[in-house]
């Protein structure tokens, strides 16, 4: 195995335990920072995970959506994640909070649906 992909596959469950600390904290202060931060920890381990399944690591999100652009599931599980990481470094929800976090929920689902399958 790549070292690169054992890197990113010790770094989902850390990046997904911190997320989940982060999406509970928003939820106990209504503070929207930490609703960012967890999405945008959860939108790095959708990347790692893309690049772990299709082996082989990219540099930019474009070049990602490119080497994914044979699947549409994975297009779309992508496309939902970007939105959550423009959140974060925009700080502006393009969207009510209430649907910021059923994205945040959703993604999260998906995600370790997916990682189950991974040895």
């Amino acid at each position: 195995m790549n070292h690169w992909k054992q890197i990113f596959k010790r770094d989902w469950k850390s990046k997904l335990e911190e997320a989940e600390k982060e999406f509970q904290s928003y939820k106990q202060s209504d503070k929207l920072i930490y609703l960012q931060q967890a999405g945008n920890k959860l939108f790095s381990v959708v990347e790692n995970f893309l690049m772990y399944k299709y082996n082989r690591r990219v540099r930019s999100h474009k070049d990602l959506q490119v080497l994914i652009s044979n699947n549409q599931d994975d297009l779309y599980l992508l496309s939902q994640a970007v939105q959550l990481h423009y959140f974060f470094y925009n700080a502006d929800l393009q969207m009510s909070r209430y649907d910021a976090e059923a994205l945040y929920n959703g993604i999260k689902q998906n995600i370790l649906s997916r990682l189950k399958n991974i040895k």
